[in-house]
């Protein structure tokens, strides 16, 4: 009831005061979205489909990997603009509109892969933050997104992952300096027992250096199949 009645004054607001477009700075049509209808539009797409929703297939992708130990590979779309941009307001300037958007536009991609795709993860895990810079930035990114898929797909999340070291940011760096970086970076409990398929969410994938530390830790935890989830993939030039 309460709900409805939100939903109802939202309707009416949109009415009296429409949203900017979080792009073109026009109305948007619907009260509850981010973008225009030609924004949502224009946005550049990953053919999804001809990878059947697995995006090492795309030599592009797989080339900027390092030897992936992740099975899957599922993405929003590619760290170019507008979602370059987006990723950067939400993460460091705290535009929370930009993290809404973002999180609408991973939502409608896990509600198409769970038309495609037949066999769901038995649970999601997130990469964590270093409780020094979580204080810092007052969330943390690739929870939040882990938040959405759960409830997208009605999976169980699995809190365990830790963050030992406290790290600058990763922008900027070589693969090699990621890989250096992120040596015994993470941990889990050690009585811990994964499920066999797995789903890792986090924000953006560059190089995979991350993911792939996090997979060696999952798979000696028990998990057999790791897709990774993320907002944004660079693609190899």
């Amino acid at each position: 009831m309460l709900s409805a009645l939100m939903r109802k004054l939202q309707q009416l607001w949109h009415l009296l005061l429409p949203t900017p477009c979080l792009w073109c700075s026009l109305p948007v049509q619907q009260f509850d979205r981010q973008l225009c209808t030609a924004c949502q539009q224009a946005l550049p797409q990953l053919p999804l489909a001809l990878c059947h929703y697995n995006l090492l297939w795309l030599p592009q992708v797989a080339r900027g990997l390092t030897k992936p130990r992740f099975d899957e590979l599922l993405s929003v779309s590619y760290y170019h603009q507008p979602y370059q941009h987006w990723l950067q307001r939400w993460k460091f300037a705290r535009d929370y509109s930009a993290g809404d958007l973002l999180q609408q536009q991973f939502a409608v991609l896990l509600q198409q892969y769970r038309q495609h795709q037949n066999t769901l993860p038995q649970a999601i895990v997130y990469v964590p933050m270093h409780s020094r810079k979580l204080r810092q930035r007052g969330f943390n990114q690739a929870e939040l997104l882990a938040r959405v898929a759960a409830r997208q797909l009605q999976l169980p999340i699995l809190p365990l992952l830790q963050r030992r070291q406290y790290q600058t940011a990763q922008v900027g760096l070589s693969r090699k300096q990621r890989q250096r970086n992120l040596r015994a970076a993470f941990s889990l409990p050690k009585t811990t027992v994964l499920p066999q398929r797995i789903a890792l969410v986090d924000d953006v994938v560059t190089t995979g250096a991350t993911a792939n530390e996090i997979c060696r830790l999952l798979r000696r935890h028990g998990a057999r199949h790791i897709s990774l989830w993320t907002v944004a993939v660079t693609l190899f030039d």
